[in-house]
């Protein structure tokens, strides 16, 4: 099942929700704004970036300023807590498949979720339409 972590009033979130309704793909949506990630969450998520903290951490966030010069020197429970406590400080939509992760919203990159077997008809689909030509 996909996970699909959101922010109330994120204009990306939104448009990855409604993504995956036109394309009729279930998903499991937790909205930061009412429900902060857990630990645990965000140790699923690290486990599939690949810059790690750096990759899910949003500099543009209005609370960064505060905790930019504190992150060098806080251990990585410490920031995972800090994380916890001020989901804000997070990047979104934060999409999570089996072994796949999307962070923010990319018309291409988010096709990842389309199931295997559909990409590949689409695909063949495709070809056909250009022998036809």
């Amino acid at each position: 099942m996909i996970k699909l972590f959101t922010q109330a009033g994120c204009n990306s979130s939104r448009k990855a929700r409604q993504w995956f309704r036109d394309h009729d793909i279930a998903f499991e949506e937790k909205n930061f704004s009412s429900a902060a990630p857990t630990v645990s969450e965000l140790k699923q998520i690290l486990c599939l970036t690949e810059n790690g903290l750096e990759d899910i951490i949003s500099t543009r966030s209005q609370s960064y300023p505060a905790i930019a010069d504190k992150l060098p020197d806080m251990s990585f429970n410490e920031t995972l807590r800090l994380l916890c406590e001020q989901p804000q400080l997070l990047r979104r939509p934060i999409i999570v498949g089996r072994n796949k992760l999307q962070v923010g919203f990319n018309d291409d990159d988010i096709r990842q979720f389309i199931p295997r077997h559909i990409r590949r008809l689409n695909f063949q689909q495709t070809l056909v339409g250009l022998v036809d030509m």
